[in-house]
């Protein structure tokens, strides 16, 4: 085994200690940078994306146009449900299809994305307020079909009741009668 020493003046360890530190600095912002984009993709949880529709949404913002498949290859997520989002996240507002082919979809900026998101809210409680009576006529009805059911059944135990026991008496009534009969039959004999 031969040792070569190597004299390695001391401007050139510095710049390789530099280089180190650079490539460490860059490291820990990526790591800060993966923290941050899974901050924002929970933060739009909060507003009512699917954990998939906020990657999604951060992926566009942050690299731009993309066809479909490259987001469902960077993203890992299926090609088919990448779709189902991506239409998703345009009927919402937030992200917006090229016309030109292959499509490309892009995120809208994050202003005009919350809006969009706060308006479908809105929306959504119109809607809600709106067939809030129609529920609470749907649940009445429900009540009385179980109220009237309670009647139906107490009702029918009633009739059961009488039938057991109008069965019973006749029961008792055809075994009186046959031993009567026995009885009359050995009488006669």
């Amino acid at each position: 085994m031969c040792h070569i020493k190597l004299h390695v003046p001391p401007y050139v360890t510095f710049k390789i200690l530099q280089f180190v530190e650079i490539e460490e600095a860059i490291a820990s912002s990526s790591s800060n940078q993966d923290q941050l984009i899974l901050a924002l993709q929970e933060k739009l949880r909060d507003f009512g994306l699917t954990k998939n529709e906020s990657k999604i949404y951060v992926f566009l913002s942050k690299k731009g146009p993309k066809k479909a498949i490259d987001i469902c290859t960077e993203e890992v997520i299926p090609r088919t449900e990448t779709y189902h989002l991506l239409s998703t996240l345009e009927t919402k507002g937030i992200v917006i299809a090229s016309i030109q082919r292959p499509t490309k979809f892009s995120a809208v900026k994050i202003e005009k994305a919350i809006e969009a998101i706060i308006q479908n809210q809105q929306e959504k409680i119109e809607e809600l307020k709106l067939l809030k009576y129609d529920m609470i006529e749907l649940w009445n009805s429900f009540q009385n079909i179980r109220e009237n059911n309670k009647s139906d059944i107490s009702k029918l135990e009633s009739k059961m009741k009488k039938y057991s026991k109008s069965t019973r008496l006749n029961s008792d009534f055809k075994r009186k009668l046959k031993e009567m009969r026995q009885k009359s039959d050995m009488l006669d004999n």
